[in-house]
């Protein structure tokens, strides 16, 4: 419900009174959460209120630093709420020190994005273009045994409506792709390895 209103989630969020809010379920963040075990460069295109960031960072090796993607744009000079619920939510998870914010479009920050990623979580633009662009720019960086996780690329069986440009580039594109292989599909989330 709050979704559709982020300022309101916001002040509840600030009062204690609300939590951070995902579209990627709680099977999908445990398996983000799996994969990201001990990786130590990590990369998420699509951070929304850092719900995810969280569970990949818990994973990852104590001197692991995640790299979050997102604008955040701001709407008439005001903070954008998703922002501020991030912020305060990577504070109070106590794993602000262990992730670099790139407050842009994943093609204005690409030259910021390190080499040689252990880890990536793609959720960001789930239109064919988006995913295309996200897609290009992530998997060379991606280094030999690394793991690549997109959320939304699979329509889920209890979900059939659910076909997005992303889950048709998947299909289309990613799932030929030679380089990578799938070890596992949870839910929408396709997690894949580069070989």
């Amino acid at each position: 419900m709050f979704l559709q209103r982020p300022r309101i989630a916001n002040w509840l969020h600030a009062l204690h009174l609300g939590q951070p809010h995902s579209q990627t379920i709680d099977i999908e963040l445990e398996a983000l959460n799996r994969h990201a075990q001990g990786k130590k460069t990590a990369l998420e295109i699509g951070t929304f209120q850092g719900v995810s960031a969280v569970h990949i960072v818990r994973g990852m090796d104590p001197q692991g630093v995640l790299y979050c993607i997102d604008p955040w744009p701001e709407d008439d000079g005001k903070p954008n709420p998703c922002w501020s619920i991030t912020e305060r939510h990577f504070k109070r998870s106590k794993i602000w020190g262990r992730v670099k914010i790139l407050r842009d479009f994943s093609s204005k920050v690409q030259s910021q994005i390190p080499d040689q990623l252990d880890f990536a979580f793609i959720d960001g633009d789930h239109s064919w273009e988006g995913i295309e662009t996200d897609w290009a720019i992530v998997a060379p960086k991606i280094k030999s045994g690394g793991i690549l996780c997109l959320h939304d690329s699979v329509t889920p069986e209890p979900e059939p409506w659910r076909v997005l440009g992303s889950t048709r580039f998947y299909a289309e594109v990613i799932s030929k792709d030679p380089s990578f292989e799938v070890v596992e599909i949870v839910y929408s989330l396709a997690v894949l390895r580069k070989k």
